[in-house]
């Protein structure tokens, strides 16, 4: 008899044991188990972007084949990591998905972290079950105390296949070599050539993926990623499948394609040009609002579609945009789509202002393989086109902004100041 309560004592235990380990796939949200002991796969293309409080939020979006339908997270404060078998590893589940759009049927993981610590860096690497597991990764919070920080844009690096997409990689690189505490990239739009191709998508993130482990990025919607057959494509399914961003509502726009972020002494804002009028106007009332709420000194804006450009005279996001630019204090707009470098004059009520009594918009020429000739326009302080990919870096502080033009020779081809 004693015999039998001991067997099945054991029995019990290794039932318990069993129960444990196929609810993993079901953890709360964060815990501290390790659990993955899976080689580790060069394969996945980690995405990172910002939650909605950088300081304290991150979330990253990876693919995989449809049938590694779960996903996780690892990880742990850089300081305190020793591997990551360690009980202080945390493990965060993502949501998975089945996505079928474009190319076959493949699962989207979202993982999004919260509670983290203000102004820490982090180790990372994501999974799947047990059969892949990402190379490690590094990501800092936000400062809670604003401090002086420089971000990148970049623009319009579409491209049809891998060579063009290696350009895009070798703008990236450049900006980050100049800028290397470089706190995040500010993509302005038309990532890919299609928006409707995955393959192409799979170019964009693969190109870059040991620099977008690392770096978060922050996208605004171009007229490229809202591309089908048909030319159109209002959902943007491929763009929302490959980023994870916060959603504003309200404003008739898909979910994740207008969102804003504090970082610093900076409120920054990213709209969706690819609507209609009407729905132009609806970011334009969400935009007002969304900077009243804000106690920052800079207030920046970035979508795809400029009001003032060179190539395309976007008269419709004109009309649309700037009055509510205007009446919200926006200090700095960075767009995309002219293919060319731009920066105007101060800019109010569709006319030529005072410094300091207007907003600067600045388009950043191209970081991939197409450009269009420089063409005046009447808000132009400076159009160029030195046929050869750019970036912007902004370098954010109390009282200025500081923004400068590079091409990828390491040459300045613009810079400003905007005081408060």
């Amino acid at each position: 008899m004693k015999k039998l309560r001991r067997l099945t004592g054991f029995l019990l235990i290794i039932l318990l044991i069993s129960a444990a380990t196929v609810s993993i796939d079901i953890l709360p949200a964060t815990t501290k188990f390790p659990i993955s002991t899976a080689s580790q796969s060069t394969s996945i293309s980690v995405v990172n972007n910002f939650g909605e409080d950088p300081q304290t939020e991150r979330n990253f979006t990876w693919e995989t084949s449809s049938e590694m339908n779960t996903g996780f997270i690892e990880y742990c404060p850089k300081n305190e990591f020793k591997s990551f078998t360690g009980e202080n590893i945390l493990i965060s589940t993502a949501k998975s998905y089945e996505s079928s759009k474009g190319a076959g049927t493949r699962t989207i993981h979202k993982a999004s972290l919260k509670n983290l610590k203000p102004g820490t860096v982090y180790v990372y690497r994501v999974g799947n079950g047990t059969d892949l597991i990402s190379t490690q990764g590094t990501f800092k919070t936000a400062e809670k105390k604003p401090n002086q920080f420089t971000f990148v844009q970049i623009t319009d690096t579409q491209g049809a296949n891998s060579k063009d997409y290696a350009v895009w990689e070798h703008t990236l690189d450049i900006a980050l070599k100049a800028f290397p505490d470089a706190r995040f990239l500010l993509h302005t739009g038309d990532m890919v050539d299609n928006g409707e191709e995955i393959a192409q998508w799979d170019l964009f993130t693969g190109a870059v993926k040991s620099e977008l482990m690392n770096l978060p990025i922050e996208p605004a919607v171009g007229n490229h990623e809202a591309i089908n057959r048909n030319g159109t494509n209002p959902d943007e399914k491929n763009y929302i499948d490959s980023f994870d961003l916060p959603a504003a509502m309200g404003t008739g726009a898909p979910a994740g394609t207008v969102y804003s972020f504090d970082y610093g002494y900076a409120h920054i804002a990213i709209l969706n040009t690819e609507c209609s009028s009407d729905n132009l106007k609806k970011e334009g009332n969400w935009l007002k609002a969304d900077m009243q709420r804000s106690d920052k000194p800079w207030k920046i804006v970035a979508l795809h579609r400029g009001p003032y450009g060179a190539t395309y005279d976007s008269a419709e996001v004109r009309d649309a945009l700037t009055p509510y630019f205007d009446e919200a204090g926006i200090d700095l707009v960075l767009q995309g789509h002219d293919h060319n470098y731009v920066r105007t004059y101060p800019m109010y009520n569709k006319a030529k202002a005072t410094a300091g009594n207007g907003t600067v918009y600045i388009t950043a020429n191209s970081g991939g393989v197409k450009f269009y000739p420089g063409k005046l326009r009447s808000w132009q302080a400076v159009d160029l086109q030195p046929y050869t990919q750019m970036f912007v870096a902004v370098t954010v502080n109390k009282n200025t902004l500081k923004i400068q033009a590079y091409d990828v020779n390491n040459t300045l081809n613009d810079a400003i100041t905007l005081n408060q």
